[in-house]
């Protein structure tokens, strides 16, 4: 299953249940001027509200692109995450029924995505201090999964950490009031041969449970300047639902990167590496990268994320850049025509193509971004080479390796295979 298939029947079944469809928002929202949009779209769902001048409910559906720049260092470490992804989200304004809200999403996952009961497992908030404030228990969810025929064993309480959303700081600084309120999950269990102990349970990273759903109860809002919670005039319910990890579920592969959305790519990257690093330990690690970066590069010039730079967006253009070409040349692809074949790829693939402006300008942002960062490398050889004599050829140590990254621009990878290179003359 596609992601994009997965989007579209939780459009179609919220739809059927009153939601009305609001369309995406572009990745390049004003409300995050620095950056680029990076959830399922409540300001860009508010900013629609606002524009509605007769509106036929207060529910309401959509499906959101998505690109979380702070997610970058994560990409290849596991099997779930991605920089870029499709969140659909459902959303109520208003007083609603919460265990209505919790059985809606737990028809979609059983009956429309057809994923099996007895792997599924769900968190509550079990209370906790937020703020000044004393946060009880969440009850009402609690009682509904177990009403719904989920064991106790497997309905789960975790603290704020976890289960008690707030509203992100934003670039803007909007500190002084975010919204807020308890949140309840939905988990894949893997089983137990992925855990890590015999007490694993949903909230552990070791990768037995895959969180793929998130409602959030948001009625409160923060007030940082008397650190409490306030109650909020409109009180509003968020579901949303991890698109990519959801494929992955359904179609029962061990990774998003081997969901149809992303093993073509993996295909076109693999078929360029050189036959000397097709066995490399970290080589999967790489395409898983590429992979992500490349797609998310695409969705960010096509929507018209600026060419490479030092601030703002034009620097996570160019962080995304140099961290494909470290890892195109840690697996040896020197063809020239990589670039050109991958982005083409992606861009036959995508369910809404992109202009035809899109892959001209993307490559052209690499063809200038990447002359930049080969002059950086070459310095870099130099000055390793130069800190190498005054250690007499001994390895540098992690001081030296930092300061090549944060002052020099080489990235800590690069640095290993350049230290192999120079060791191997």
């Amino acid at each position: 299953m596609y992601a994009t298939t997965v989007c579209n029947l939780f459009v179609n079944y919220y739809q059927k249940n009153g939601h009305q469809l609001l369309s995406s928002a572009s990745l390049l929202d004003p409300s995050i001027p620095m950056s680029f949009v990076m959830s399922a779209g409540l300001v860009q769902v508010e900013k629609s509200l606002a524009q509605i001048k007769n509106r036929e409910s207060d529910k309401y559906v959509l499906v959101q692109k998505c690109f979380r720049h702070f997610d970058v260092d994560k990409v290849g470490n596991d099997e779930t995450h991605l920089s870029f992804f499709m969140m659909p989200g459902a959303f109520i304004f208003g007083e609603n029924d919460r265990s209505q809200i919790i059985q809606q999403m737990w028809q979609f996952a059983t009956n429309i995505l057809e994923l099996p009961q007895e792997r599924l497992w769900a968190s509550y908030f079990q209370g906790d201090m937020v703020l000044n404030t004393q946060m009880e228990e969440d009850l009402p969810t609690r009682s509904t999964w177990l009403d719904m025929g989920l064991p106790p064993e497997r309905v789960v309480g975790l603290g704020k950490k976890h289960n008690f959303w707030i509203q992100g700081n934003g670039l803007q600084g909007n500190a002084e009031s975010r919204k807020c309120g308890p949140n309840t999950e939905l988990f894949y269990d893997k089983g137990e041969e992925y855990a890590c102990d015999k007490n694993c349970l949903p909230g552990c990273n070791c990768g037995r449970f895959v969180e793929f759903s998130n409602t959030l109860f948001i009625r409160h809002q923060t007030d940082h300047i008397r650190q409490e919670l306030i109650p909020i005039a409109i009180p509003f319910t968020e579901t949303v639902v991890g698109a990519e990890r959801a494929a992955m579920l359904t179609d029962g592969v061990s990774s998003v990167f081997k969901t149809k959305e992303y093993s073509y790519i993996s295909d076109v990257i693999c078929s360029f590496i050189d036959q000397s690093h097709i066995t490399k330990p970290d080589k999967q690690k790489h395409v898983k990268v590429i992979s992500d970066h490349l797609k998310a590069l695409y969705h960010l010039v096509s929507d018209g994320a600026p060419p490479p730079g030092k601030d703002g967006r034009q620097r996570i253009i160019k962080i995304l850049i140099r961290r494909i070409f470290a890892r195109q040349m840690l697996l040896g692809i020197t063809s020239a025509s990589f670039l050109r074949e991958t982005i083409r790829a992606i861009a036959s693939y995508e369910s809404t193509p992109a202009s035809s402006e899109t892959c001209p300008k993307l490559e052209s942002y690499f063809a200038e971004e990447t002359a930049r960062f080969s002059k950086t490398i070459t310095r870099g050889r130099i000055q390793i080479e130069n800190i190498l004599s005054q250690n007499n050829n001994n390895r540098l140590s992690l001081e030296q390796i930092s300061i090549l990254e944060t002052q020099g621009g080489i990235p800590g990878i690069l640095t290993d295979s350049i230290l192999e290179s120079l060791h191997a003359k």
